[in-house]
This record gives C-alpha cells, sequence and structure tokens, in this order.
C-alpha cells in the first residue's frame, strides 16, 4: 500500500451525504490531497464548495465510476458519507466481473454489501484509502475525556461491565446501542443512530441513568463503513438528558471534533473512552 504522506492531489472521493462527506473533502483540500468526487447521494453543500471537480454517478454504475478513476492515473480512493449499497444483483457489471463476484460471494459465503465492494474494487486494482489512517486526528481517543464527578458511580459500573460491552461490539451485533444503569435499551439497526436516540429519549421519564455506547464493530472495515459521530447526535443527547457518552480507543471518528468536545464540554454530559 502507498504511503498516504508521499503524494499530492492523489486521492479521489466517492461521496455520499452528510456533514462528513462535505468535512473530509473540505480537509484533503486544504492539505492538496483532493484530486475528484464522485458523488453518488444528493449533497448540496460539497457540490456547491466543489463544483469544478464534483462528478454527479451513481453507485450501481461502479465500474463507470471506476473507469473514470483510471483515466485520471489515480487509483487511491476514499468512500465517505453516507452510502447504501444496493444489492449485488442491482449493479451494472460486465460478464467477467459478474462471474467473479458471484464465485466469490458464493464460495467464500460473503452477503456484506460493504465487503463485496472492497473485494470487488481491490481486484480492479483501486486502493481503498482508510478512514481511519487519513482521518486519525478526527479519532475520539482516550484523552478527550470529559469525567463528571457526579456521574463517578455510573462510570465506574460501565467500566465493570467493558468486556461485556466490547462482546456486543466483537460479535457484530450493532454500532450503537443504548443502557440505562444495567439494562440495554436499545441496539441501533436500520432506523440509525438519531432515530434510536429519540425513540428511547421520549421515554426518559422511565430513565434516570442514561448511557449511550459507539464504537466499531469487529468486522465493520476501515475503508468503508468506520462509525462517525458528530454534533447532532450530542444534541440529541442533551435533549433528552442522557448522562454518559461512551467509546472505546481510536473506534469512533468525531465530525467537527474540537467543537464536539466543546459541546460536551458546556453540557451535563460525560465523555468515557475505554
Amino acid at each position: 500500500m502507498k504511503n498516504l504522506d508521499t503524494f499530492k492531489n492523489d486521492i479521489n472521493i466517492i461521496a455520499g451525504s452528510g456533514q462528513f462527506a462535505y468535512e473530509s473533502a473540505v480537509y484533503l483540500n486544504n492539505i492538496n490531497r483532493l484530486n475528484r468526487i464522485y458523488l453518488i447521494n444528493k449533497n448540496e453543500e460539497l457540490v456547491k464548495r466543489f463544483k469544478s471537480i464534483v462528478v454527479k454517478s451513481d453507485i450501481r454504475n461502479i465500474e463507470k465510476i471506476i473507469s473514470s478513476v483510471k483515466k485520471d492515473k489515480i487509483s487511491d480512493v476514499l468512500i465517505i458519507g453516507y452510502v447504501k449499497f444496493p444489492p449485488i444483483s442491482e449493479i451494472k457489471l460486465s460478464f467477467l466481473s459478474k462471474i467473479y463476484l458471484k464465485k466469490d460471494i458464493y464460495l467464500n459465503s460473503i452477503n456484506d454489501q460493504s465487503l463485496i465492494l472492497k473485494k470487488f474494487l481491490i481486484s480492479k486494482k483501486i486502493n481503498l484509502v482508510s478512514q481511519k489512517k487519513i482521518f486519525k486526528d478526527f479519532l475520539l481517543v482516550r484523552n478527550n475525556q470529559i469525567i463528571r464527578k457526579d456521574h463517578s458511580n455510573l462510570i465506574s459500573n460501565i467500566k465493570k461491565n467493558k468486556k461485556n460491552i466490547e462482546k456486543i461490539f466483537n460479535l457484530d451485533i450493532c454500532q450503537s446501542f443504548i443502557m440505562n444503569g444495567n439494562r440495554i435499551l436499545s441496539y441501533e439497526d436500520v432506523e440509525g443512530t438519531d432515530k434510536m436516540i429519540e425513540r428511547i429519549g421520549k421515554k426518559n421519564k422511565d430513565f434516570k441513568d442514561l448511557v449511550f455506547i459507539k464504537s466499531k464493530k469487529k468486522k465493520q472495515i476501515d475503508e468503508i463503513d468506520f462509525p462517525i459521530m458528530g454534533l447532532k447526535t450530542i444534541k440529541l443527547l442533551k435533549k433528552y438528558k442522557f448522562k454518559v457518552i461512551c467509546s472505546f480507543h481510536q473506534k469512533t471518528i468525531i465530525s467537527k471534533k474540537e467543537l464536539f468536545l466543546n459541546e460536551i464540554s458546556k453540557s451535563n454530559l460525560s465523555l468515557l473512552v475505554l
């Protein structure tokens, strides 16, 4: 794999929707790493800022995107933002690509769409850039902890349950869940993080020690599916009077990290990084 610090204007982005897709493009542009953006979901802010290098695309035409990337003679690609991967049957592929994918899926029993996409792009000589590596300064680390004294008992309880919490992520059950004391109230599913928080938060009269826990699952792919947390989540947690946000060291990317930490420090939330 190439050294990410060696090249300039050497990364093409396949961008979905969401604030972090925009933030990523700005970051790469500021360090002279950004070449072109293949936009596959609506993102008006990104189009407005980078109109001259945005190519509106469709993930179902992935081979067309690959062909365009190769014309740029740049093999490094970063996939970022919310990207809904369609079933392989909906992707327009050449005959040889279909044979390759069917062989890989059936012989290796792969059913994870993002893993299938990763293996397919690698087979096309595309180098997927690790989100964790390129955004290492955005990772949540232990030095970012903000612990409030009145949450000490709750924090202590979470630490005692660290192994059980790790099991949830190691078993790929979810990338976030909500607890009240020792009781798990909800796992994140297709509804997403924010809707889960709202659903549980509306029952807040019954729950006095709400804890939100988010981290990378064991099988989540660094190049495609790294968990991201931002200001919208913090605002919801404050609104519904959660007490603790918990994650693991270098297992979550933070959008607008400085503002994120500042927002927590001004709130009644504690931030625990295990």
